[in-house]
């Protein structure tokens, strides 16, 4: 199955980027990376990544990711990660990237943190 990348911006200008169908490994993340980094470069508020679509998530994946954070950084804004199944946040985890940007249980979560006075 193919992974469908799908955004919705907010009212409060608030980016939502949604992965799902299956596997962010090589193929996967290849299929969606130029779509997500030109959405995520688009953006000066925070982007939410939920990832509760997806199964696996390999090293392209974090790649993708990663490179994402950095131009929302640059930009002066951050990426934040949301509800990753238990095999992504280990993934997330063994490679460090949990100290990289944030990540949380739920897209919820994300908001209310971003949304705080």
């Amino acid at each position: 199955m193919a992974l469908v990348l799908a955004h919705e911006v907010l009212e409060d200008g608030i980016t939502v980027l949604r992965i799902t169908g299956g596997s962010l490994d090589a193929p996967g993340t290849m299929s969606v990376e130029d779509a997500f980094q030109y959405l995520v470069r688009q953006q000066t508020a925070p982007v939410i990544v939920d990832l509760s679509g997806l199964d696996y998530m390999s090293s392209y994946g974090l790649r993708m990711l990663l490179k994402g954070a950095k131009a929302m950084h640059d930009a002066g804004s951050s990426l934040h990660l949301a509800a990753p199944n238990t095999k992504i946040m280990q993934v997330i985890t063994i490679s460090g990237y949990d100290t990289m940007f944030p990540v949380h249980e739920s897209v919820t979560d994300a908001l209310d943190l971003l949304r705080q006075p």
